[in-house]
Parts: structure tokens; C-alpha cells; sequence
């Protein structure tokens, strides 16, 4: 799941040197990855307290769990 987050910033970074894009749009869009970050964190936490409200632990795997809500 790291990776593209990496890939991401990368490539607007290389968008935003090549004079590709304004400022302000590198700046907006590396706004907008930093939200769906947090919200894919906020997922994540909510995820594991539903499971903890309902008594029940998740029977997969971490890795492959979130491999499945990716």
C-alpha cells in the first residue's frame, strides 16, 4: 500500500519540475493526497473498532484483509 502513496509524490513531483503544472495545482493535489491518506487511516481505525465492538476478531490475516478492502 506504500508504494503508490512513494509513486504518487514522485510523479507530481516530476509533473510540477517539468513545468507541467502551476504551483498552486502541485500544491492542491499534494493536499488532496495527504486527506486520502488520513482518510485511509480514519478506514483503517474504524474498521478495527467495529470488529472490536462486535466481540469479534478478524480471522484472516492482516496482510491479506487489507489486501481484500483495498
Amino acid at each position: 500500500m506504500g508504494e503508490y502513496r512513494t509513486e504518487d509524490a514522485e510523479r507530481l513531483q516530476r509533473l510540477h519540475q517539468s513545468g507541467a503544472m502551476k504551483a498552486e495545482d502541485v500544491e492542491w493535489i499534494a493536499d488532496m493526497l495527504h486527506r486520502f491518506r488520513e482518510t485511509e487511516a480514519q478506514n483503517k481505525r474504524l474498521r478495527e473498532a467495529l470488529l472490536k465492538a462486535n466481540g469479534r476478531k478478524p480471522t484472516m490475516s492482516t496482510k491479506l484483509r487489507d489486501a481484500l478492502y483495498e
